[in-house]
C-alpha cells in the first residue's frame, strides 16, 4: 500500500534535516521543499546512501515568493504525490529589511505569509485527516501583535522583533486555522534555541556570542524532537481525535521538547486573532 507523503519545508536547514533523518529512519516518505534545489539534491543523494531504502522526493519551494508556493502545490499535483502532513519548518531572522517582489517585508514573508499561503493551498490537496505542524518560537512570549503589524517599513523594523511577531502572528492563525478546518488536526512545535546558522545575527558580537551562549544551545536533533512528535501524534492508536479527525482550538497542542501540552488562552482569547486572519486572507491571492 502506497504511503502518504510528508511534506519538510526548510529541509536542508539544521532541524529540517534532523527532521527529515528521523522521519526516513521510521521508514517515512519524505517531500523536501526546499529553496535550494541543488544544495536540496545534494542533501538527498546523501541521505539515500546513508538510508538506502528511504523514499525521498525534492520539490523547489522559495516562502518568499507566492509564485513559487503556486508552483510547488501544482508539481505536488503534477508528480501524483499523496500528501496528510505538513510541516512548516523554514524560516529566517533578516539582519536588514528587503522588500521582496510580492511587495512583502521578507522576515513577515517567510515566516508568516509563505507558511499561511502553503498551508492555505496545500489542504484541499491533502488526504481526509491531514496534519499541518506549524513552528513557532520561544520569542512569543515577548512578542505583541497591534493592528499595524501589516504597516511595517524601515522604521518599523528590527531584526529580531519583526522575526518574533512574525512567528507570534504564525502562532495565533494556527488557533484561527483550526477553528475552521472540520478534517484535519493543526499542531504547533517549538524546538527552543538551537546551535544554527538562523541564530547568526551577522553582527559584530557574533563571535563572541558563539563562544559564550552556542555551547548552551540545543543540538539539530533535540531541535527536531517536538516536530517528530508533532507528525507523528495523529497516527498514534491513543489519539482520541485520530477516530474522526475533529479539530478545535481546544485541542491544539504545543509540542516542545519531549512533551506537548494545551495552548494557554492567553493565546486563545486574544482579541487580534480574528483580525488577523481577516487581514491576511484579504491581502493574499486565495
Amino acid at each position: 500500500m502506497e504511503k502518504n507523503q510528508i511534506i519538510v519545508t526548510g529541509a536542508t536547514g539544521s532541524i529540517g534535516l534532523a527532521v527529515v533523518k528521523s522521519l526516513i529512519s521510521k521508514d517515512l516518505p519524505v517531500i523536501m521543499a526546499c529553496r535550494n534545489i541543488v544544495k536540496a539534491k545534494k542533501t538527498r543523494d546523501a541521505l539515500i546512501k546513508e538510508f538506502p531504502r528511504s523514499e525521498i522526493n525534492v520539490l523547489e519551494l522559495d516562502l518568499n515568493s507566492l509564485a513559487s508556493i503556486r508552483c510547488f502545490t501544482a508539481d505536488v499535483v503534477r508528480n501524483g504525490f499523496k500528501v496528510d502532513k505538513l510541516l512548516n519548518n523554514a524560516g529566517v531572522i533578516c539582519r536588514d529589511f528587503t522588500i521582496n517582489d510580492d511587495g512583502f517585508e521578507t522576515a513577515m514573508a517567510v515566516n508568516y505569509l509563505g507558511p499561511f499561503y502553503l498551508t492555505k493551498l496545500m489542504m484541499p490537496l491533502m488526504e481526509k485527516g491531514f496534519c499541518v505542524v506549524n513552528t513557532v518560537s520561544v520569542t512569543r512570549g515577548v512578542s505583541k501583535l497591534d493592528k499595524h503589524f501589516f504597516d511595517i517599513d524601515e522604521k518599523r523594523y528590527s531584526q529580531l522583533g519583526t522575526y518574533g511577531k512574525a512567528k507570534y502572528a504564525l502562532f495565533l492563525s494556527s488557533l484561527s486555522l483550526s477553528e475552521k478546518i472540520k478534517n484535519g488536526c493543526v499542531y504547533l512545535t517549538d524546538p527552543g534555541v538551537v546551535d544554527s546558522n538562523m541564530i547568526s545575527m551577522h553582527r559584530w558580537f557574533d563571535p563572541l556570542a558563539d563562544i559564550l551562549f552556542r555551547p548552551f544551545c540545543k543540538s539539530p536533533e533535540k531541535g527536531a524532537i517536538p516536530a517528530v512528535n508533532a507528525l507523528l501524534f495523529n497516527s498514534k492508536k491513543d489519539n482520541k481525535f485520530a477516530a474522526d479527525n475533529v479539530q478545535g482550538v481546544e485541542n491544539v497542542k504545543l509540542f516542545s521538547g519531549n512533551r506537548n501540552k494545551s495552548v494557554s488562552h492567553k493565546y486563545i482569547d486574544n482579541d487580534l486573532r480574528e483580525w488577523l486572519w481577516e487581514e491576511t486572507e484579504g491581502i493574499l491571492p486565495l
